[in-house]
């Protein structure tokens, strides 16, 4: 009856071993995973598409539209950390301009949080040479931030980028609000015009 019993716990713990490291291991892969740091671009193309090689740069310049076709100017760019939303650094330029092209206001905006960041599947398109970062470190995705404008006005900017086999629910662009006003119409990329494009790296590794 002893020997049956010992076998019985001896099978039991070794049948739980797996159990035991895989939780750990699962529990490891999602710690490295909140440990990674990424760098957000609205990127300049040069030449644009379709020409070819083509250079990723940053510094580029991204718009969208209110409802009644008022638009908003971003460049941009920055960090962040997964497990530390508050742990940001950058921001950039804006402009907004009414429908009939008049400037009504400018200045600069500075990103205060992580709301939230969804890597997305996608490599780099072919021709494009990165001069931000390794070509391996690109990612596709959508990060939320909270800003600060210069005028002393929050809002929110939105990020997303769609690389080569990404899904085409996900737009390439940005929006954005401020105070009470939603940029949500983003402005599409177009070939033969530096303008509209995004990019994520990955800093750390995943």
């Amino acid at each position: 009856m002893k020997t049956n019993r010992r076998s019985f716990l001896a099978g039991t713990i070794l049948l739980s071993l797996p159990l035991v490291f895989g939780s750990y291991a699962s529990r490891g892969r999602n710690q490295d995973r909140h440990r990674n740091t990424f760098r957000w671009d609205i990127i300049s193309l040069q030449p644009p598409p379709p020409a070819a090689p083509r250079d990723v740069l940053p510094g580029g310049i991204a718009s969208a539209l209110t409802n009644n076709g008022s638009r908003i100017t971003l460049t941009g760019s920055g960090t962040f950390e997964l497990e530390k939303p508050g742990k940001v650094a950058g921001g950039g330029t804006f402009e907004i301009h009414d429908k009939t092209g008049a400037l009504r206001v400018s200045g600069n905006y500075e990103v205060t949080r992580l709301v939230r960041f969804e890597v997305a599947p996608g490599t780099t398109p072919d021709g494009n040479v990165d001069r931000i970062a390794p070509p391996e470190t690109v990612r596709a995705g959508l990060a939320v931030f909270e800003i600060q404008y210069s005028d002393d006005t929050a809002g929110t900017l939105v990020v997303s980028c769609h690389l080569m086999g990404t899904s085409d629910a996900v737009f390439e662009g940005i929006t954005a609000t401020k105070d009470f006003v939603g940029f949500w119409n983003r402005e599409a990329p177009a070939n033969g015009v530096d303008a509209n494009r995004t990019a994520f790296h990955s800093l750390s590794d995943d």
